[in-house]
């Protein structure tokens, strides 16, 4: 078994963290909230920040609070993405953008803004 002591006083970021796999490794900030307050009491502390994975300047919003506030990130865990359910031959390229997006340029983004702070 891998011991978890390695993250002891490590930062992480974990974007997409109000719901599903997100929620489980820690859109919504109230949720997350929520979530901080299940929390108190345990090891560690989680802050809820809300930021559009479609918004560049929000991401990197997130990050500045992020070293402001908490420290130098050491860990991003990219889980935030969308499903639009649009096929290729009727879907519309509005929805390919949000995906895109959120999936693609979110996470590069993200990961350009935590490279700069390790």
């Amino acid at each position: 078994m891998v011991s978890l002591e390695r993250w002891n006083g490590k930062e992480a970021i974990v974007t997409g963290a109000s719901a599903g796999i997100g929620a489980a490794i820690t859109r919504r900030k109230e949720r997350v909230e929520e979530l901080a307050k299940k929390l108190e009491g345990k090891n560690g502390k989680l802050y809820a920040f809300e930021a559009d994975m479609m918004k560049e300047e929000d991401i990197i919003k997130a990050f500045e609070w992020t070293k402001n506030n908490v420290g130098p990130v050491h860990i991003l865990i990219n889980n935030a993405g969308i499903g639009r359910g649009s096929s290729l031959h009727e879907g519309q390229t509005k929805l390919w953008n949000e995906v895109f997006d959120t999936n693609v340029l979110g996470l590069c983004i993200a990961t350009k803004e935590a490279v700069k702070d390790m």
